[in-house]
């Protein structure tokens, strides 16, 4: 499956057996996208949560 990136518009290759919740990362611009959904053989992507440190405060 193939898309593009929303950051730099480049090519980003979704693996044919992807899962739904699976991570998959831009090769030109590194951001990271999480498969939110699997339909006819296309994968809607969503931008990765990023997690931040938590020293409990």
């Amino acid at each position: 499956m193939n898309t593009s990136c929303n950051e730099c518009g480049a090519g980003l290759a979704v693996p044919d057996d992807a899962i739904v919740g699976e991570l998959v990362s831009c090769k030109d611009c590194s951001s990271e996208y999480e498969v939110a959904e699997i339909s006819n053989g296309t994968a809607l992507l969503k931008a990765a949560e990023k997690v931040g440190e938590d020293w409990g405060e």
